[in-house]
């Protein structure tokens, strides 16, 4: 199935991402973990380095030491790249790798209902819908509100919560139908830009798998390049 195929090979990037982290900072003999939650249900929170000097600053004289930043999701790049500097060298990424993934599985959907020659009517979050409503174990406990509160949560939450829904049959059964829609279908560029705006062009074109990884893959290419420089 396709929901399996691209969670495995974005989880495979991430792994391949954080072993650069840690080449980055190979001589380590310890890591400080510094637990951040920069992230809410509707919010993102900048780092603010300068909350975060004075412990920056304990890792003077102290070589092959570097800290661990925890919950580093939906930082700028410019953040990113600061919290490197101030010698947090190991940065975990979470939900924003599946945040992006249902940006572009719920972008292609709204995209092959045009393509059908109609407004988008949403069959694949009508379906993820009913998904976590019959297992709110995941889902239940972390978000508050009324009925259209909980909906939109559910949905566009940063912490995802969705996220533990697509190995579900009924899930992947429905990207795969989303799949065979779009399987040998030109996507026009006007409609790729007006549903997936953000998504990194490539010359070689735009087809199912590659929209997936393409939208995993811009949020790592920030970690490499604020590893990198």
């Amino acid at each position: 199935m396709i929901a399996a195929a691209a969670a495995s090979s974005f989880c495979l990037r991430l792994r391949q991402s954080r072993s650069v982290a840690a080449r980055r900072s190979s001589a380590s003999t310890l890591v400080s973990r510094s637990s951040c939650k920069w992230m809410g249900r509707e919010s993102r929170e900048p780092s603010a380095p300068a909350k975060a000097r004075a412990l920056s600053a304990a890792l003077t004289g102290l070589p092959g030491i570097v800290f661990e930043a925890h919950s580093t999701d939906y930082q700028t790049g410019d953040g990113l790249r600061q919290l490197v500097a101030d010698g947090f060298s190991i940065l975990k990424v979470g939900p924003w790798l599946t945040f992006a993934l249902r940006e572009a599985l719920y972008g292609l959907d709204a995209i092959a209902d045009v393509l059908d020659g109609h407004a988008p009517r949403n069959r694949l979050m009508q379906a993820m819908e009913a998904v976590m409503q019959a297992a709110p174990a995941n889902w239940a406990k972390y978000y508050q509100g009324g009925a259209a509160d909980l909906w939109l949560q559910r949905h566009f939450s940063y912490s995802d919560r969705i996220r533990y829904y697509w190995p579900d049959p009924a899930a992947m059964a429905a990207v795969d139908n989303l799949r065979h829609r779009l399987t040998g279908r030109r996507i026009p560029d006007p409609v790729l830009r007006q549903y997936l705006p953000n998504l990194p062009q490539d010359p070689a074109g735009a087809d199912f798998e590659s929209i997936l990884l393409r939208s995993v893959e811009a949020v790592l290419a920030l970690y490499h390049a604020a590893i990198h420089g």
